[in-house]
């Protein structure tokens, strides 16, 4: 007999089984509950457990009556003792077990918890740190501009018959003299860089005390942009605007001649010459020397 109820609840549990998985949300009966125990809405799983503390009792004490009723002479405590060992064994056995998943389920939601947490934490110090490079980045990079505007602040040229030039007043007469020694070889043989090659060579040997410090400064600046993580334009081109028209027209030929070959990757990278007037030039083709991306968007440019 006992047999035939083995067979038969095996077949309703196989069906049930069968029957859960065939479900739109794949899931078995009695999970749900499940479910409320191990991840409650309310974060307390004691109202779970009661469930299971109060069912356990329920199956004990019945299987105490259930024995008590049938083993009701004092002879037969031994067989009482016999049959509730035989099945409450069992039973607690198998709600240990429940125990260690349930146990198990826990403590895999309560890593997985502490791993996002600890994802968020990282976030977070890996924001706050990038916050700290930027404004570690932004006051040395404005240090950097304001020492710059004291270098060409601090420039002065003493003439004899007219009157001293000082700060930026001194790059139009720079572009003046190297305009003329340019025209001074003018009619020699060699290509247009040639003879800007021999030009400013001339020109730098009687302008590099003046010049020199601030080439290599504003040198300097383009790369500390050019290395900061990550890189930004915007920094690139607060530099750029500090540039006027006749520190544009040195430098760009500068970068031309061999002495600024250095600087022309990152002239060509950050467009510094979008703000360069065409007609400064000494000759309008001068223009092709460079990469068109010196130049920037052309619409952008003041002719």
């Amino acid at each position: 007999m006992s047999g035939w109820v083995i067979f038969w609840l095996a077949i309703v549990a196989f069906v049930t089984l069968t029957w859960a998985n065939t479900r739109g949300d794949a899931r078995w009966p009695g999970f749900a509950w499940f479910e409320g125990i191990i991840a409650p809405k309310l974060g307390d799983s004691a109202h779970g457990f009661y469930k299971i503390l109060l069912v356990a009792v329920i199956i004990v004490a019945g299987i105490f009556i259930t024995g008590y009723a049938k083993f009701d002479e004092i002879k037969d405590l031994a067989g009482f003792g016999d049959f509730v060992g035989g099945v409450i064994n069992p039973i607690l056995t198998f709600f240990t077990f429940v125990g260690l998943l349930v146990t198990i389920i826990l403590q895999q939601n309560a890593n997985r918890e502490a791993r996002s947490e600890a994802a968020k934490a990282e976030q977070a110090f890996e924001k706050q740190l990038s916050s700290q490079k930027r404004e570690s980045f932004e006051s040395t990079f404005f240090q950097m501009l304001t020492l710059h505007n004291t270098i060409v602040n601090s420039m002065d040229i003493q003439r004899r018959e007219d009157k001293d030039l000082k700060g930026r007043d001194c790059f139009k007469f720079f572009a003046t003299t190297l305009r003329g020694k340019y025209v001074a070889f003018d009619n020699e043989n060699g290509t247009p860089q040639e003879r800007i090659q021999r030009a400013y060579g001339r020109f730098w040997e009687d302008r590099q005390q003046d010049l020199g410090h601030y080439f290599r400064y504003l040198f300097n600046v383009v790369k500390f942009i050019d290395n900061a993580q990550p890189n930004d334009l915007r920094y690139m081109k607060l530099l750029r605007a500090q540039l006027s028209d006749y520190e544009l027209v040195i430098l760009f030929y500068n970068s031309v001649a061999d002495i600024g070959k250095k600087f022309r990757p990152y002239i060509e990278k950050y467009a510094l010459f979008d703000n360069l007037p065409r007609r400064l030039l000494f000759d309008t083709d001068h223009y092709s020397l460079l990469n068109a991306s010196a130049y920037g968007d052309p619409d952008d440019n003041v002719a």
